[in-house]
């Protein structure tokens, strides 16, 4: 018998009519059990100390200062918690600088009740929740390979697909879907280790140490293709 799901979470938001939202939100869902809320950095980092939650819905504009900063900690005081950060529209290097602080996905405030609960429900399954136009944003932004025509971009990223096998080009572009390995495993019945391992060749040769760095430069080298 499979044991029903239950997924304990912290609440860490700026506003107070978000909070008494979420409170609400959560209170009709079973599934998730909101174990503490707060609006304070400091106090969240105590609360994760002691609570140990699945996961954190944390406003990167909380306090007003950058969250990003924190979440290196938060993750320190709990490994295995996955952190979803939430915002409004604000500067992409904020995003950028949080998704290379370890969180495991970005939504933004303004989207419905319904999409807020499957990522958290994804990020809390091991995925990564992200947008693919936004990624594309990011990327462009960040400018991965700066100061290069686009005809030495295109030259760049075919020298790079060469350096692919085909099943290493197709698991790269699964894994820049935000599929993960036992979903990807699945879909093209082989070994979840054999995915990994196809995984850590694809992070060696395009130079990237995570999925979340290769989803960034996939738009560069048409991975989502």
């Amino acid at each position: 018998m499979v044991d029903p799901i239950n997924i304990r979470i912290i609440v860490a938001e700026n506003s107070d009519l978000v909070r008494i939202g979420l409170r609400s939100l959560f209170r009709n869902y079973a599934v998730i059990t909101p174990v503490a809320e707060t609006n304070c950095l400091e106090d969240l980092l105590n609360l994760t100390a002691l609570h140990k939650p699945d996961v954190i819905l944390v406003d990167l504009q909380m306090d007003g200062s950058n969250c990003a900063e924190y979440i290196s900690k938060l993750l320190s005081v709990s490994p295995r918690t996955k952190i979803l950060a939430s915002a409004y529209d604000c500067d992409n290097n904020l995003y950028l600088q949080a998704y290379r602080s370890g969180v495991s996905g970005i939504i933004n405030k303004r989207h419905s009740c319904q999409l807020l609960l499957k990522a958290i429900h994804a990020v809390h399954a091991g995925q990564i929740w992200f947008d693919l136009h936004y990624i594309a944003q990011l990327t462009q932004q960040e400018q991965l390979i700066p100061d290069l025509s686009l005809a030495m971009q295109t030259c760049m990223a075919d020298s790079l697909n060469s350096k692919l096998s085909n099943s290493e080009r197709r698991i790269a572009s699964l894994a820049c879907k935000g599929f993960s390995a036992k979903e990807i495993s699945k879909q093209y019945l082989i070994t979840e280790g054999t995915v990994r391992n196809l995984l850590s060749a694809i992070y060696k040769k395009t130079g990237v140490k995570k999925q979340i760095e290769l989803c960034l430069k996939a738009p560069l080298y048409n991975y989502f293709q």
